[in-house]
Parts: structure tokens; C-alpha cells; sequence
């Protein structure tokens, strides 16, 4: 900021009251100088001058600083809001010209206003209700600083001046009783640098500002490091008044033990919300995490039952921590954060993100667990990123083992992750470490994240949860741990993501290409591509205790009783599916799904533009009903999606043929990717699509409803399905909205309007999931008695796709997916016509008792393939002979 400083009036025998006219030159040229960037929220702005407007404004801040009221002031001046009158204890004389501090010394030498201790301190009680009462804004600090034990006087005497702020509040609700006049107390937080802090002091303790109540010159070393990182956060305001009318009956003593504590319980989280969790050293954690009882009782145990040395067994354990515990370092942070700001740019054109205040009221209070969707690798860096970004102390991630080669693996160790291995179910040593290291987090408060779907979704749709993360969180809580803690489901979606070429390989049977060095350079090839927008919406936050209620007693008395434990287990199970619905009721529709969706919603490979645009209206129209957020740039391209198609084109996935019309064509090889993208709101047309095939083959009343809930049932390893109560009602929202389109006519025996463009696109959305687990049933259907591998069924299946797909009895190349082979597979097995035995690598597929109930299967899913292409030559016909 430029210009000239002017400042108001100071108080008490450090300063002359009435007007401060200007900041001396040194302060003045360091608040020009280095404050300029300091953020302060417009909105808490207008809050602040709205205040003002109706009463009295009171600053609170919670240690006393000459520096954080230099700043305060500053940006107070800055932003055109009340400066305050009255600062307590602070010698503002020293921030005055040389010319002004020399006059005000020698009046005041003159005039022999030199008194000290209790007497300074009257005066500046009674200076302050002189101001309060002629509605000027005030400052006061709750509290001051004790150092070391003072010579001649006690030590409760010290403290009590130390805390000298709760003097001045009952000085201020005095006022506001006996003249009834409304004061506003406004609590604010200055906020230096971002990140965790560490025990370890040395230069961090300097220029990060570390210590709970550092004194000014670390302050202003610390305003000086972190300039362009400072902040200044204002609280939620107390009205006096409303305090005085709440508790008139307590007496103004009590009130102002209330307020007192209100202010400081929310500067405290201010600062919690930036530095988290005090990081102690890994030795430190090791020590704690190794010497809970449940490790000790399990080294006991193996040792006992397999002979082996406990000290080698305490040897392993270590082994364990070290392979997984996070080890966060700023250093490494700060590498990350270099690489992510230089290759960002280079790939994506920004991030939106919604929601996040909800979570910052939460981390305020109780540890947090973000819960992702997870579409790509940059998953991992985006959340730390924006906490970072936001003045958040970045989350602790539970990574996948694979991630932790060098170099990568020691530099997401030291920005927060810890790795986990896929299965430990047979290592009781394992799991009982990492129970504890998960509980260490858990009880200290830090905020974490996993990702709910276990790997990658390789399909773009959210995959059915893995639950042993969650697991072990809940029983960590249910232990007792903590008061309360909250799961957040947050939604990750991409423009483009970047491995989609890598995923269709996979899904079309490729290995899985191991992480590594040498994949992370060839990698690189990305970096000259754009991928539009990333996408993140946070998901209001789920209360466990909340979501418990009163089975958290009972699960925490009854643990090890079998119908508790299988109890549980349903919860862990529903609560799993919750978070899942939520990441997708959150999740945003973009241009590119949209396209997407429609172009795969006909087995065709090529659309009339007209045809294409008024699909795609159709269905940005149903998004908009149901309130689902657009992304910016669907809301761009709804009147004609030129723009989306022109980055669909450049990117390779479709071709535009211009003639006397323009032709849309997709090539067979690009349809699995675009199925990436329809995947992404496939959710949002999941009940739309099975109404509109159970309508086009003549069902209608309960006999829609008993078709509707059977696809959801048999689909239910491919979507977070609805609780089945709310299926009917669902259904008839859908109905009611058809009937307000024209495409259906409850009154007119049902009829419905197959060209209808909303009917036409939705009929034939989930028809790839069909035809895979068509041709799984017939796959499954030639099993050898003595059964065969997982392995060798996934590829008999995806020959026996391409096979159908040359005969004609398929027509959806997308469908030939690994993903949904398998899930397919668990689908079936889950209804009983195979089982599935084995490990996880090694798994094999056999008979089932309800094996030769799979032909009756494969002809009815055969019945709905066969009126699915009735269905959609239908209307295309109609609309060739009208034109």
C-alpha cells in the first residue's frame, strides 16, 4: 500500500491520548514494504464495517504484540475499517515519528506522568470505558507473556497480569450493562506462514514462528520470512448485549468468565487450523506407537506360540514403523510444492473447489479424515495442495506401498503420507502396529486422508469401497480416542486425466505397469497436453459419533461378542456406501461427460451435429433440475458445445467431418476413454436410464418399480446404490419429471415417447454393463467341473466380447472391460452360481450351487440386449422418414 499511515488514538502513560497522526519512518516503510500482501477475507471486511455501523467494535487478539498490532493496523487502515482508540498494553509510542516520541517523553517528564504497575493499570481500565462509552473501536490482547519468575512479586501475581485481557472484558460487559449499549467483541488471528510445526526449534522456531507465544523479535522475523503467507482471520463476533440478555441471571462476573473463554477456545483453533498437531521427532512417535499395550500383548503372544526372541520380534515391529510412518519434513513439502507450481500449469488450466470452509469448521474442533474418490496419482497432491494454499496444515495420506520408491516414496513421506501394504490380514505383528500408529494420529488430532476405493477407478465411476481402512478407523474411535472425529467425502474430477491412455490399456487386459522411476520419466510426455480444469467439492462432513449414536456404547462394551461384531460390521458396511453416494451427490457435470455420455449413448459410431446438440441440451436440462453444480465450462458450451468439441477433437477422441452437415465421428478405439468421462455422471442418470428401458418394454405401476429395483440389485457392484426404501419414491420423481417434459402420458395408458431426445439417450446408457455381463454368464456357463483361475476366465471373456462384437451380438466396444468382468464375476458369485476361492493373486473361480440357473440368466439378459437395439433403431427410423 502507498501513501501516508494515519493512525488513532493511543492510551495509557506509553502514549499521549488523542490522535496518532502517522507511523514513524522505519514502521511506516516495513508496513509499504512487507505488508502489502497480508489477506484479509472481503467478506469478514464487510462483516467488520457492517458491525460497526450497529454498535461499538471490540478487537480481541490473544497475545499481546507491538508487531501483530502494527499489522492489525495497518491493514485495518488499509481496508477503511473503525482503527481502535485504546490498545491494551502495548507501547504504540515506539511506532511514532523520532521527532513525536522525543516531545511526548519530554511532556510527559515535564508533567511527571511517570507512574507504573497497578496505577498505569487503573487508568488504562478507566481509559478504556471512556472509550467504549463514546462508541470508538477498541483493542485488547487476552494475554501477555511470563518470563521466568519476577523478583518482587509472586508468581500468581504474574500470571494474573500476564492474563490482564479478561480485566479489560469485564471493564467492556460493565459498560454494556449499565449504559445498554451493543458491543461487539471480534476475535482475530494473525497467521504467519503455513505447515506443521515441529518440537525441533533452530531457525524454524525463527522464521516460522513455531512457539505457542513467540516475543516480538521472532514475530517480526517471522512477519519478515513469511510476508506473502500472512493472514489475518476474524472470528465469529459476540454481542455483549445478546450475552448479557442469555445469562442475565448469572451475574456479570460469570458472563465475563463466558466470553473469556469463547474468545480463546476460538483463537486457539485459528492457530490449530494452520499448524495442526505439534509433529513430534519419528523416534519420539516410534517409541509412543511400539509402546501401546496392544503391540506389547502381540509381541507376547507370537513369541509365546512360535518360540521366536521377543527382541527379534520388537526388531520386526520397528521394521514395520519405519516402512510405514510418515516422517514430515518442510524441506520436502517445499520440493513438492517447487515441482507442483512448474508442472501444473503445464498440464491442467486451474483447480475449482467448493465446499472446503465446511471442513475448516471441522478441523477447528475434532480430527478430520478426508475420504477421496480416487481417478489419478495427482489425487494425492491436489488436497495437500489446497489445504496448503488455504493456510491448512496439510493432511497425513494412507498411500499404497507401491508408491514408495525412490525418489518419489521419501519425498511423499516427508510431505505427510504413510504407506500401507494391500493385505496384512495374516500378520497379526503388522496390523496391530499399524492400529496403533493409526490410533497415535488419530488421538493427536492430525487430519488425514485415504481413498475409500482402495487403487485408481480405471472406469471413472466410483468403485465399490474397501472397507479395512475404514474399519480400522471406526474401532480406533469406538476406543475411545477421541470425542468425536469427521469423515468428509470430497469428489476429484478432471477435464482429462492424465493416464487415461495407461487405464484403457488396463481395462482392455494390459498389466498394470508398476510405479517406478523409469515409468515417472516417461511420464513426462504428459506435460505437453492440456487437460482442462480439476474439479473438488467437498462433501458436508460426517459426524462418527453422530452416525453411531447409541450402538457406540454398545460396541465399545460388547467388543469380541459375535452378533456386536457382525453388527458392526453392517454399519462399517452402510457407512461405507454412504460416503460413496456423497462423493457422488457432490460431484460437478462437465462439458466433456456430458459429450461423452451422449456420444456412447448409441452403439454408433458417428451423429448428426443437430442430433448430438439436442441430446446433450436434454440432458444438461435433467442436471440442472436435479440442482447439480455445472462446471463453468459446461455452462459455456450448453447453447452449442462447439468449445468442448473442439477440445474432444484436438485431444484425439473425436472426429468432425464437415460436409453439407457436420458429422460427429467417435473411432472404435476411443470409446473406452470417452466411457471414462460418462462414468463421471453416469450416477446422475442411473434411475433415468433404468425407467426409460422398463417404460420402452411395457412396464408400468409396481411392476416398473419390481424391474427397477431388480437391475439396481444386480448392478450393485457397479454403483453406490440408493437405500432400497427410497427406490419408489425415486422412481416417481423421474416419472413426474417425464410426464412435465411430454415424454410421458400417465393418463394416455402409459404411453411413453420413444424419440423423446431425454428417453432416446438414457434408454441405452447402462447397455456396455449388460452385454459384459452377458458375456460373462456365458463365459462362466462353460466352466470346466474342476474350475479354472480368475486370470484365465477375465481373458476366455474378453476373446469371447470381441468375437461377439465381429458377430453382431454385441455393439458396445466399451464393455469389454477387465473392471467389469470381475465385477461381474463377484456379482456372481455373491448370488451363487460360482464361487470364488483363493488369495487375492491367485484366485479361482468354480461351480456354484445355483450353477445351472445361469443359462435362464444369460437368455434374459439376451431378451433386454435384443430390445435395447429394437429400441434405438426405432426412433432413428422415425426420424429418417420424417425428414
Amino acid at each position: 500500500m502507498k501513501g501516508s499511515l494515519e493512525l488513532q488514538g493511543q492510551n495509557d502513560w506509553w502514549s499521549e491520548p488523542g490522535p496518532m497522526r502517522r507511523l514513524g519512518l522505519l514502521p511506516r516503510w516495513f508496513c509499504e514494504r512487507f505488508l502489502a500482501h497480508i489477506r484479509m477475507d472481503p467478506g469478514a471486511v464487510a462483516h467488520i464495517r457492517n458491525l460497526a455501523e450497529q454498535g461499538t467494535v471490540v478487537y480481541v487478539m490473544r497475545y499481546r504484540s507491538l508487531v501483530d498490532y502494527m499489522l492489525v493496523a495497518f491493514v485495518l487502515l488499509r481496508e477503511g475499517l473503525p482503527l481502535p482508540a485504546f490498545v491494551s498494553d502495548i507501547p504504540s509510542l515506539l511506532l511514532r515519528p523520532i521527532g513525536e516520541i522525543l516531545r511526548t517523553l519530554w511532556e510527559r517528564w515535564r508533567a511527571g506522568r511517570w507512574r507504573m504497575g497497578a496505577t498505569r493499570h487503573l487508568e488504562d481500565l478507566s481509559r478504556l470505558q471512556q472509550v467504549v462509552r463514546s462508541r470508538q473501536a477498541a483493542l485488547i490482547f487476552m494475554r501477555g507473556h511470563v518470563r521466568g519468575l519476577p523478583l518482587r512479586q509472586s508468581r500468581r501475581a504474574a500470571i494474573r497480569k500476564a492474563r490482564s485481557g479478561t480485566d479489560y472484558l469485564r471493564e467492556i460487559v460493565h459498560v454494556a450493562a449499565t449504559q445498554q449499549q451493543e458491543v461487539y467483541l471480534v476475535p482475530l488471528a494473525v497467521l504467519r506462514g503455513r505447515g506443521f510445526r515441529r518440537k525441533e526449534s533452530r531457525l524454524a522456531t525463527l522464521v516460522y514462528s513455531v512457539q505457542e507465544a513467540p516475543g516480538d523479535l521472532k514475530r517480526l522475523l517471522s512477519l519478515w520470512w513469511n510476508a506473502k503467507e500472512t493472514s489475518i482471520t476474524v472470528g465469529k463476533h459476540v454481542s455483549v448485549g445478546e450475552m448479557l440478555a442469555q445469562h442475565r441471571d448469572e451475574g456479570e462476573e460469570r458472563i465475563v468468565r463466558r466470553v473469556a473463554r469463547a474468545l480463546q477456545i476460538f483463537l486457539y483453533r485459528e492457530e490449530k487450523l494452520v499448524w495442526g498437531p505439534t509433529l513430534l521427532p519419528k523416534r519420539v512417535v516410534r517409541q509412543i506407537v511400539l509402546g501401546a499395550e496392544e503391540v506389547r500383548s502381540v509381541v507376547r503372544t507370537l513369541a509365546r506360540d512360535t518360540g521366536q526372541p521377543e527382541s527379534k520380534l520388537w526388531r520386526t515391529a520397528e521394521k514395520y514403523f519405519n516402512e510405514m510412518a510418515a516422517n514430515y519434513q518442510g524441506t520436502f513439502f517445499a520440493i513438492l510444492e517447487f515441482a507442483f507450481n512448474r508442472i501444473w500449469p503445464r498440464i491442467f488450466q486451474g483447480v475449482d473447489y467448493r465446499g472446503l470452509d465446511k471442513v475448516i469448521e471441522c478441523v477447528k474442533q475434532h480430527p478430520v479424515v478426508l475420504v477421496p474418490c480416487h481417478r489419478s496419482h495427482f489425487d494425492y497432491l491436489i488436497l495437500s495442495y489446497l489445504f496448503h494454499i488455504n493456510y491448512m496444515s496439510p493432511p497425513h495420506i494412507a498411500a499404497g506401498i507401491n508408491l514408495s520408491f525412490w525418489p518419489l516414496g521419501p519425498l511423499f513421506r516427508g510431505a505427510g503420507a504413510y504407506f500401507i501394504r494391500r493385505s496384512f490380514d495374516n500378520d497379526p505383528l503388522y496390523k496391530a502396529v499399524f492400529r496403533s500408529y493409526l490410533k497415535f494420529l488419530i488421538r493427536e488430532g492430525y487430519t488425514q486422508e485415504f481413498f475409500i476405493e482402495g487403487g485408481r477407478s480405471r472406469t471413472g465411476k466410483i468403485l465399490t469401497p474397501k472397507l479395512g481402512m475404514l474399519s480400522a478407523i471406526v474401532n480406533a474411535f469406538i476406543a475411545g480416542v477421541r470425542r468425536d472425529l469427521y469423515l468428509v467425502p470430497v469428489s476429484i474430477q478432471y477435464g482429462r486425466v492424465v493416464e487415461e491412455e495407461s487405464y484403457k490399456r488396463e481395462l482392455f487386459g494390459a498389466e498394470k505397469e508398476k510405479e517406478s522411476l523409469w515409468a515417472l520419466i516417461r511420464a513426462r510426455t504428459v506435460l505437453r497436453q492440456n487437460r482442462g480444469t480439476v474439479y473438488v467439492t467437498f462433501a458436508d462432513p460426517i459426524s462418527l459419533r453422530e452416525a453411531l449414536g447409541d450402538r457406540l456404547e454398545r460396541f465399545r462394551q460388547q467388543a469380541g461378542d459375535p452378533a456386536v461384531e457382525e453388527e458392526k460390521r453392517r454399519f462399517i458396511q452402510k457407512l461405507g456406501f454412504r460416503i460413496l453416494r456423497a462423493v457422488n451427490d457432490v460431484a460437478v457435470a462437465g462439458a466433456t461427460a456430458v459429450s461423452a455420455t451422449v456420444l456412447l449413448s448409441r452403439a454408433e459410431a458417428a451423429w448428426r451435429y443437430e442430433d448430438f446438440l439436442r441430446r446433450a441440451q436434454s440432458l444438461v436440462k435433467f442436471l440442472r433440475h436435479r440442482k447439480v453444480t455445472l462446471t463453468a465450462s459446461l455452462e459455456r458450451n450448453a447453447n452449442d458445445f462447439l468449445e468442448n468439441l473442439a477440445f474432444l477433437e484436438n485431444g484425439g477422441l473425436i472426429r468432425r467431418l464437415r460436409g453439407d452437415e457436420v458429422i460427429i465421428h467417435v473411432p472404435a478405439d476411443k470409446r473406452m476413454t470417452l466411457d471414462f468421462y460418462k462414468n463421471n455422471i453416469i450416477h446422475f442418470f442411473l434411475m433415468p436410464a433404468l425407467v426409460s428401458r422398463a417404460l420402452l418394454q411395457g412396464y408400468r405401476g409396481t411392476e416398473l418399480e419390481r424391474q427397477v429395483l431388480w437391475w439396481l440389485d444386480f448392478y450393485r457392484w457397479e454403483f453406490p446404490l440408493p437405500e432400497k426404501q427410497t427406490v419408489p419414491a425415486e422412481v416417481a420423481e423421474v416419472l413426474s419429471y417425464y410426464q412435465a417434459e411430454g415424454a410421458w402420458d400417465p393418463e394416455g395408458h402409459g404411453r411413453v415417447d420413444p424419440a423423446h431426445p431425454f428417453i432416446d439417450t438414457t434408454q441405452g446408457l447402462l447397455d456396455n454393463f449388460c452385454e459384459a455381463y452377458w458375456v460373462m454368464a456365458r463365459t462362466l456357463a462353460l466352466l470346466p467341473p474342476d474350475g479354472q483361475s480368475l486370470k484365465a476366465v477375465l481373458s476366455q471373456a474378453r476373446k469371447r466380447y470381441d468375437t461377439a462384437l465381429l458377430l453382431g451380438e454385441a455393439r458396445r466396444p466399451e464393455g469389454n472391460s477387465s473392471v467389469t468382468f470381475e465385477n461381474a464375476v463377484q456379482r456372481y458369485a455373491e448370488l451363487g452360481y460360482v464361487t470364488l476361492a483363493g488369495d487375492r493373486k491367485d484366485r479361482a473361480v468354480h461351480r456354484g450351487p445355483r450353477f445351472a440357473e445361469l443359462d435362464s440368466l444369460q437368455e434374459r439378459l439376451a431378451s433386454h440386449m435384443r430390445v435395447a437395439v429394437l429400441e434405438s433403431a426405432a426412433p432413428r427410423a422415425r426420424a429418417v422418414a420424417a425428414s
